[in-house]
């Protein structure tokens, strides 16, 4: 089993008074949990207004954390029902409580046993891996301009600059039913590989390029500073979290890391 080396940070920025954002890291202690779920990531970035936002994003990831590890079925769909479990917590909340109404949270998540990871989303929070110095973009933000470019009636140089980049979709609360994406298949880890889970106000002010440059090459609690200050120095226009995430096992020699196919990454 590879240990996990991990960076938690969360931070209101440098214009909004309140910190929608949710982050959390279950490391269940040596024992069943350990053995037939893993160790489970969560980035929720909330929406809703002062109360809202951050009232749904928690209450979706404690939502996701009880039914993921109360689940029996295989590491897949236990994600998929755990978000579908945490609309139906968020959605219910928002409709008792007029105030609340509209609320709702992108989530991604991951879940990593032995030396594989799953992981689902919905909405724009992300999933990276980084490996060799290189970042992989393993989730597709679940944004209205993203669906045009998709349908090819956007390119990625439009879609960067459209006033609406922004708009979800799709995001956990807002609607009865939602359909989370989930990984078609887990990927193989090896040692030195990292996972970086964040919410849009990293990856909005920080490129793809330079994600793969600052999160790879110092400790991983230094490279996710340097993240983080990177977010702050550009504007920090909406709060920015990051779990960073590095597999070690310091008594195996080293692996040839395993490959990454087209299945896998989000182009």
């Amino acid at each position: 089993m590879l240990e996990i080396e991990a960076s938690v940070l969360t931070n209101v920025g440098r214009v909004r008074t309140n910190n929608e954002d949710f982050v959390s890291l279950i490391r269940p202690s040596r024992g069943n949990h350990l053995t037939s779920h893993g160790v489970l990531a969560l980035v929720a970035d909330g929406m809703g207004g002062h109360e809202g936002g951050e009232l749904a994003s928690r209450l979706a990831v404690d939502a996701i954390v009880r039914s993921y590890y109360g689940s029996t079925a295989p590491t897949s769909s236990a994600l998929a029902e755990a978000i579908r479990n945490a609309n139906c917590e968020v959605y219910r909340a928002s409709r008792q409580n007029s105030a609340l109404k509209g609320m709702g949270t992108t989530c991604v998540a991951v879940a990593m046993r032995d030396d594989q990871a799953w992981w689902a989303w919905i909405g724009d929070s992300r999933l990276y891996l980084l490996r060799s110095s290189q970042s992989y973009r393993m989730s597709e933000d679940h944004t209205v301009v993203r669906e045009l470019i998709r349908r090819g009636l956007m390119t990625p140089e439009e879609a960067y600059n459209h006033p609406d980049r922004s708009v979800l979709d799709r995001a956990i609360g807002t609607k009865d039913r939602i359909e989370p994406t989930v990984s078609k298949e887990a990927i193989r880890l090896s040692p030195g590989d990292r996972l970086l889970l964040c919410s849009d106000g990293l990856h909005d002010l920080v490129t793809d390029e330079e994600i793969a440059e600052l999160a790879g090459d110092k400790p991983v609690a230094d490279s996710a500073e340097s993240l983080m200050r990177l977010a702050l120095a550009r504007g920090g226009f909406d709060n920015v979290s990051i779990v960073l995430l590095e597999m070690r096992d310091e008594t195996a020699a080293p692996k040839h890391p395993p490959s990454i196919t087209r299945e896998h990454i989000v182009e």
